[in-house]
């Protein structure tokens, strides 16, 4: 059979095959979703019914018909605001939770100041004012105050610009970083919903990079403004120029965060499958704690740089590894966490590094449960933080 006769079929076979995957991108992704999940392209950068809601009462807030929340921060993208909150979650004039008292305005001689900085684990979600394990170890220990300044959600990007900011003014004795292992990749982003589709947040936020010569790099909050968060997330266009190379997220897949309909991949079935499976792509944990890799040099970095500022004002530094759920559940099935191997590198380059997995595991053994519904410590697991922490001060 000749080629010209075997040409006009093989024309004929791809346009069937093209009309039936533009078909099926019709009848199947027509509402952006498979199998009850998003697909590319996301236009906007929303990713579930809550995060439109969040989106809504932000524009509410802006048009005066919400009340404020008072958590928007244009440097760290959001933060507890000093004298704030309400109930169990209430903040000191340096924007501290109160566990027990405010924080002295004026460190008491003789008293041992400590800036604690981290996310929720060091916050304390899920549990009362005086039941976070600041607010234990805070009442357990003579001439010790602790300034818990951690933030649901941040990043230790987030936590080493907090300390900069809002920490070395309070002149503490020491520094404590929560790490939370499961949340290491938060540093990544510029906008938490790219990496965690399912993040309750909208909020944008700065990040770090690192420089020729391995420094780290300020990349500022996008959202200046409230007012520019919602335009970013309304604006494509915005969207992208604002992040696009920025983000590793999205850089790494731009066509799927193009301005929909820019594109012919956002046309074809299979292209917006194949777009949505690279978009998801590349989320490894393991590579935050392993120094061969761009995350893993870069949240060395930040730990290594705050202790470096520490060290620079005589200020000791350490490291409390606060492993939610899923970190007990991995280190259960390997037998060893995947930042434990990290952590020994740490102590061996001579930062002090208390790993709280090993005596929270034995109280999963013993059949107690560490962790609230939310995943966050109880207050006797919040207990077993701060009976650790005190013999370590003590020693």
């Amino acid at each position: 059979m000749s080629v010209r006769r075997i040409a006009p079929r093989w024309i004929v076979a791809l346009a069937v095959l093209a009309a039936g995957d533009w078909l099926l991108g019709r009848a199947l992704l027509g509402d952006g979703l498979f199998l009850a999940r998003p697909v590319a392209p996301f236009d906007p950068p929303l990713f579930s019914s809550s995060q439109r809601a969040a989106l809504a009462y932000i524009e509410g807030e802006l048009a005066g018909s919400k009340p404020k929340t008072g958590k928007f921060d244009s440097e760290l993208g959001w933060c507890n605001s000093p004298m704030s909150g309400f109930g169990e979650f209430t903040y000191d004039w340096a924007g501290a939770r109160i566990g027990v008292a405010p924080l002295e305005r004026v460190k008491v001689p003789g008293t041992r100041r400590v800036v604690a900085v981290g996310c929720s684990m060091t916050h304390g979600e899920e549990v009362g004012a005086a039941e976070s394990w600041c607010a234990q170890l805070d009442a357990q220990l003579e001439r010790l105050e602790v300034a818990n300044l951690g933030v649901a959600a941040y990043g230790i990007d987030q936590a080493l610009l907090r300390l900069r900011r809002d920490g070395w003014p309070l002149e503490p004795d020491e520094v404590w970083l929560g790490i939370l292992p499961q949340a290491a990749l938060r540093m990544t982003t510029l906008f938490r919903p790219l990496l965690d589709h399912w993040s309750l947040d909208v909020a944008f936020k700065p990040r770090f990079r690192l420089g020729s010569a391995g420094a780290l790099e300020l990349v500022p909050n996008p959202a200046r403004t409230l007012a520019q968060a919602a335009s970013l997330l309304r604006d494509q266009g915005l969207f992208m120029q604002a992040l696009g190379e920025d983000d590793p997220w999205v850089a790494r897949a731009p066509l799927a965060y193009a301005p929909r309909g820019s594109s012919w991949t956002h046309g074809s079935f299979t292209a917006r499958l194949i777009l949505t499976v690279v978009e998801r792509s590349g989320r490894r944990l393991e590579a935050t704690f392993d120094e061969h890799s761009e995350f893993g040099r870069l949240h060395s970095a930040i730990v290594r740089t705050m202790a470096g500022e520490c060290a620079a004002r005589s200020v000791a530094f350490r490291v409390i590894v606060l492993p939610g759920p899923d970190d007990l559940e991995q280190r259960r099935g390997a037998g060893r966490g995947y930042w434990e191997d990290w952590v020994e590198r740490m102590r061996a380059q001579g930062t002090s590094v208390l790993d709280l997995a090993p005596d929270l595991s034995r109280l999963q053994d013993e059949g107690r449960h560490p962790f609230a519904p939310g995943g966050h410590y109880t207050p006797e697991a919040s207990k077993v933080v701060a009976k650790m922490l005190a013999a370590e001060l003590v020693r």
